[in-house]
């Protein structure tokens, strides 16, 4: 048994060590050719918020962007359909400063459409889209100024736990967004959060495929993503914490588990090579730690259990560790270990539901049928 852990842990090494740890590495060695100085002008910028009943969550934003030492050129809020006061507390808060609120008319809803309905009449170089439920840092456009030219910039989404439990749901989105920066520096992105994206104008134009996936309510970010790489087009990643925004995390196991099945949905229907090699590698590996799990606990061979989530925790917490160095989240680094305890039930959960339970997404129904 003893050489079968250790054949397994060595793989698990390999895979996961070349991925995160060298490709983190290779990540920063790009990164630091995408900067120069001042390059892109912010009176250039439009950043389009599209929102739906998020009075309860939009202030935050509204605050950190009167607070920004450098403005873009206008902010775009995009209303679909909402019914609370999101719209009046966005016009009281922002009175003054150079943004506008957009409805969308009858028959056009959705995130998709509504940032398209807004794109239309955009007449600045350059796309960045957030959410409404976001914080930017004060520093954020001095920051983005100094980048190169590029089609696409895929930006960090930072989430910050405010409680004991929201540390494991925090965790698990950084370790998938390591995974992404260290693909990015081998190769490419494979995903993107459209709650800071930055993209040119010119080229989404270009390339902008919705009729490919106007059948997926959300997800418009990783289908823009794969949009940009089908046409060959400079899409970059950057893995700043100034470049960052931050979010809250889920406030609930539901809708941590809802989340993760449509980012599932999404990476299924994208059907990228990569994504999909990734996730195949990603599989096995888990699959064959549960079943060492299972057999050990069968055996009764706690010893080998221990000595096992041990040596996988103690990996994890090596190969992570650039990474969450790098966005200033050593706080949650520490928690890898209690994530790793609850890891296999939180797979099997996933593993059960797939099948058996559809998500929505804004009360809406994720996929056409």
């Amino acid at each position: 048994m003893i050489s079968i852990i250790s054949v397994f842990l060595l793989v698990y090494t390999l895979s996961f060590g070349i991925i995160i740890f060298i490709g983190f590495f290779q990540q920063r060695v790009k990164e630091r050719s995408y900067e120069e100085v001042p390059f892109i002008d912010p009176e250039e910028i439009a950043v389009l918020v599209p929102f739906r009943n998020e009075e309860n969550r939009v202030l935050p934003l509204l605050k950190s962007i009167k607070m920004l030492n450098v403005k873009p050129g206008k902010f775009i809020f995009i209303d679909d359909h909402s019914d609370d006061r999101g719209v009046e507390i966005i016009k009281n808060e922002l009175h003054g400063l150079n943004f506008e609120v957009v409805c969308l008319p009858s028959g056009c809803s959705g995130k998709k459409e509504a940032l398209r309905y807004a794109i239309e009449e955009v007449n600045r170089s350059y796309i960045l889209t957030m959410d409404a439920d976001v914080v930017i840092p004060e520093d954020y456009f001095s920051r983005l100024m100094g980048l190169r030219d590029a089609d696409m910039y895929v930006l960090p989404a930072i989430m910050k736990a405010d409680k004991f439990m929201h540390y494991f749901y925090e965790v698990d989105l950084i370790l998938v967004n390591a995974a992404n920066a260290g693909l990015a520096g081998l190769k490419r992105p494979i995903m993107a959060s459209g709650a800071n994206l930055f993209y040119r104008k010119y080229t989404f134009d270009r390339v902008d495929d919705l009729a490919s996936h106007a059948h997926a309510a959300s997800g418009d970010d990783t289908y823009l993503l794969r949009d940009f790489r089908l046409n060959d087009c400079d899409v970059r990643l950057h893995t700043d914490p100034e470049l960052g925004i931050y979010t809250e995390t889920p406030q609930s196991f539901k809708e941590f588990i809802d989340q993760r099945l449509r980012w599932i949905g999404k990476t299924s229907d994208i059907r990228d090579h990569l994504s999909t090699t990734l996730a195949v590698v990603q599989s096995l590996l888990t699959l064959v730690f549960l079943v060492l799990c299972a057999l050990l606990i069968i055996k009764g061979l706690w010893i080998f259990l221990l000595l096992l989530y041990l040596a996988k925790t103690g990996i994890d917490m090596v190969l992570f560790f650039p990474y969450f160095n790098r966005i200033g989240r050593m706080v949650t680094w520490c928690f890898i270990p209690l994530y790793e305890f609850f890891f296999p039930v939180y797979t099997l959960i996933i593993l059960i539901l797939m099948p058996i339970y559809k998500p929505q997404w804004k009360g809406r129904k994720i996929y056409e049928n």
